[in-house]
């Protein structure tokens, strides 16, 4: 599917691409299958050349779950599948999903939950798609978005200050964001320049706020003489 200057997969990775996966695991372990139409039979498909097959290939691929050359399951795929610890196997899906460029995009921006109101607006931004266009397929980007999402648990994260911040104290800027969270009021934005500029100018504001609130000490009749 054709989002403005991205591709998103036309199958969604729950269950169709994950079970492919499994099964290509199970039925050739580490090995290349010996060929297509082998591929083709073990995934219910009738024939190699069935544009259904072709396509299925392609998303697997683009997941990062099919060797981009020949038709191996990938490394990645087989920890998604049977990694025996589950913390592994979310850090697996995770990457999984950011190996599409939009995803990756979105999820940098709004984490797993996308805007309910004018999302189309989003879209024009970050696709390059005209107001028309991102309008008519916003909800088919919203709900493919969120099928692929919903299997994922998002990390625990500090309160306030930035997520997505490594074991050495750098910063992972493909997924991190900026969260302010004072008293009841809390605000998500995105981990760029601009983000960065938002979350100070509110914190400069609030500490003139306070500045504000703090009286000067009156002088007693001993500092005055």
């Amino acid at each position: 599917m054709k989002v403005g200057k991205y591709d998103i997969p036309n199958m969604r990775l729950h269950p169709n691409l994950f079970e492919a996966t499994k099964l290509l695991y199970e039925n050739f372990k580490s090995e290349e299958p010996p060929d297509a139409l082998t591929v083709a039979k073990v995934l219910e498909h009738q024939t190699d050349k069935s544009g259904a097959f072709i396509s299925k290939l392609a998303d697997l691929r683009a997941y990062g779950l099919m060797e981009k050359r020949g038709m191996k399951v990938t490394d990645l795929g087989k920890k998604l599948t049977y990694d025996p610890s589950e913390e592994e196997r979310n850090k697996a899906l995770k990457e999984v999903l950011l190996n599409i460029p939009l995803w990756k995009e979105l999820y940098s921006k709004f984490g797993k939950t996308l805007p309910t109101s004018k999302f189309w607006v989003e879209l024009t931004k970050i696709t390059g798609l005209e107001a028309p266009d991102a309008q008519k397929i916003e909800e088919n980007v919203r709900n493919a978005y969120l099928a692929d999402f919903q299997y994922l648990k998002e990390e625990k994260k500090p309160e306030g200050g930035v997520s997505g911040m490594g074991a050495e104290g750098g910063v992972d800027t493909s997924t991190a964001i900026i969260e302010v969270k004072i008293g009841g009021y809390y605000q998500k934005l995105p981990y760029t320049e601009e983000g960065i500029k938002l979350a100070k100018g509110f914190l400069d504001l609030l500490e003139n706020q306070l500045k504000s609130k703090v009286k000067p000490k009156e002088k007693t009749a001993k500092e005055e003489g």
